[in-house]
């Protein structure tokens, strides 16, 4: 009798999902489909290798076929639970089962429902392919009495990071943010957890005070994780949840925005560099997915979304960081979000390309059409650069050449795999918003340098060099000087040129204090050529009048000296005679 057989007769009309990852081990389907053991490369976490296509899968807990999770190496996107691993594979590896028009679930469950089929031996030898060890220090779930956590402390790590004690304390994360006290055994040289050290007060620790963001996964009230962050740690606790949980801010009356960045820091800096342009408004949720994204991150952020009241026009921002994986981000959430529209998935792609699928759907052929011209449309760009690269640069060229989005066939459904640069990934993702409609809800929103903790610093450093700015009405800067009179020439010169042009423009001239704050000292609004704002602070009217009495008294001071110096008689030189 077949496994498939003695489930049936358990469960006589649908096999629970539980059962069929406890049944069906990814390891024993990998195998039967072809995929290889790399035993060189571990043997408590087995690492597979399908010969066809290089595609190379790592295990986590191996032996528990009911726990097991699978990651394609160096590709946190595909990854999960054997539903996971059957669905990104759907397209390829069981392509047979991939019947169209059939609900996907359906074609999942005919995969396993065909493993469990087969001949019992089959399945002994399946198992005997790859030899198994427990994995070593296996993940225990986590458990909150195992830390010690108390209030933020006044003088914490966050301080050292340029966050202000005012955002630390904004409604948004007040109460939001702990800290989390770790003990070293001074005997032993090892941390050991806060219910041992309660149970041995006699024992000696050194403390280390760390700050700490509970994570949660949007099901349950339950802290599911930690990140823990000082200036030499940057880590999740023991036994965190970080597949489908995120660090959440207070929930505001009245939702506007939902802010996704990398870490909560980036977010706490986004606050702050808010505020100090002048939005200090409690309108916005922020999520950090801890330095990844994990397709249930994606899901538990959707459904504290779909959970909360919003404004009309609520938005969400993705504020992952300005570098490539950044902008992978970018294009992961939008594929996945982009789905019930235009559903894509991820395929087997070369190394430092994304492989995407498109639906083989008839009536989604008009986004298909419109994104590949995008897409075409950006390689006759790259290839224009290809033209100017000289012919015995070689190297340039071959690196250009990288750059282009190669359009494929899987089968019969159109696949592109995507260089994984900034430029490319963010074309993918401005045009799927685009076409799917979902750009009047989702916005990608890059930090001016790599991170908002970057940005944050780089405002912070502005502000020690240059005591004013004048800023666009993006909050930008355009300027920095630090002469009141300097600033107030280049708003005249604004002024003059911009009404001449008959442009609509708006500008700030700030002074920034000596913590980064900044205050508004002049504005000027210009409305197709026509001034419609054109004020002066009185602060600011006399530090200017100040700055030019300085100046006077400088000149007056360097004037008279010249003219004192003029005055004097010639000097006389003389030599003494010997007699």
């Amino acid at each position: 009798m077949t496994r498939f057989d003695e489930l049936k007769e358990k469960f006589p009309n649908v096999i629970p999902v539980a059962e069929l990852r406890a049944n069906v081990s990814i390891i024993e389907l990998a195998v039967q489909y072809g995929y290889q053991h790399l035993p060189y490369k571990g043997q408590t976490r087995p690492v597979l290798k399908h010969p066809a296509d290089g595609d190379t899968i790592v295990i986590k807990n191996p032996t528990d076929a009911s726990q097991q999770l699978y990651q394609r190496a160096g590709d946190f996107s595909d990854s999960g639970t054997i539903i996971d691993f059957v669905r990104n594979r759907l397209p390829t590896l069981f392509s047979v089962f991939n019947r169209p028009g059939q609900h996907e679930f359906r074609n999942i469950t005919s995969v396993l429902y065909d493993y469990l089929s087969i001949d019992p031996e089959q399945v002994a030898r399946n198992r005997k392919a790859v030899p198994l060890a427990p994995e070593q220090n296996a993940k225990q779930p986590f458990a909150k009495q195992l830390f010690d956590l108390r209030s933020l402390e006044k003088d914490n790590y966050l301080l050292k990071r340029n966050i202000d004690p005012k955002i630390i304390e904004s409604p948004e994360f007040k109460g939001k943010i702990v800290t989390q006290v770790s003990y070293l055994n001074s005997s032993t040289g090892h941390a050991e957890d806060f219910l041992t050290v309660k149970a041995h007060p006699e024992r000696k620790y050194f403390e280390f005070h760390n700050v700490a963001f509970p994570y949660y996964n949007g099901l349950t009230t339950e802290v599911m994780g930690l990140e823990v962050r000082n200036e030499n740690l940057k880590m999740h606790a023991a036994g965190s949840d970080r597949y489908a949980s995120v660090f959440t801010s207070n929930i505001p009356p009245k939702i506007e925005r939902f802010v996704i960045t990398e870490s909560a820091l980036d977010a706490l800096a986004h606050k702050q560099l808010r505020s100090i342009r002048g939005d200090d408004a409690f309108n916005t949720v922020y999520f950090s997915t801890g330095g990844q994204l994990a397709p249930e991150q994606i899901n538990t952020i959707s459904r504290y979304i779909s959970s909360l009241e919003k404004a009309s026009d609520w938005k969400i921002e993705l504020g992952f960081d300005n570098d490539p994986k950044g902008h992978r981000y970018d294009m992961l959430f939008v594929q996945q979000m982009a789905a019930p529209q235009f559903p894509t998935a991820a395929t087997v792609a070369p190394a430092n390309r994304l492989g995407l699928l498109l639906p083989d759907n008839e009536g989604m052929r008009t986004i298909q059409d419109a994104l590949l011209a995008r897409v075409e449309l950006f390689n006759t760009n790259v290839r224009s650069e290809i033209e100017q690269v000289g012919t015995n640069d070689e190297a340039t060229k071959k690196e250009v050449i990288s750059q282009l989005i190669n359009i494929g066939l899987v089968g019969k459904q159109t696949a592109i795999y995507v260089p994984e640069t900034p430029q490319a990934m963010s074309i993918v993702s401005r045009y799927l918003l685009e076409y799917t409609g979902l750009d009047k809800r989702i916005a990608v929103e890059k930090s001016q340098n790599k991170d908002f903790c970057d940005e944050l610093k780089m405002h912070m450093d502005t502000a020690k060099r240059f005591k004013y700015g004048i800023l666009d009405e993006s909050g930008n800067t355009l300027y920095n000087s630090g002469s009141a009179i300097t600033v107030q020439r280049i708003m005249a010169s604004l002024q003059s040129q911009n009404s001449t042009e008959g442009r609509s423009v708006t500008y700030r001239a700030v002074e920034r204090l000596g913590d980064g704050w900044q205050k508004e000292r002049a504005t000027l609004e210009i409305k197709d050529g026509a001034v419609t704002k054109a004020v002066e602070h009185p602060e600011f009217k006399k530090q200017v009048s100040e700055e030019r009495t300085e100046r006077s008294q400088q000149i007056a001071i360097k004037q008279q000296a010249a003219q004192t110096e003029g005055n004097q008689p010639e000097s006389t030189s003389f030599k003494l005679k010997h007699r």
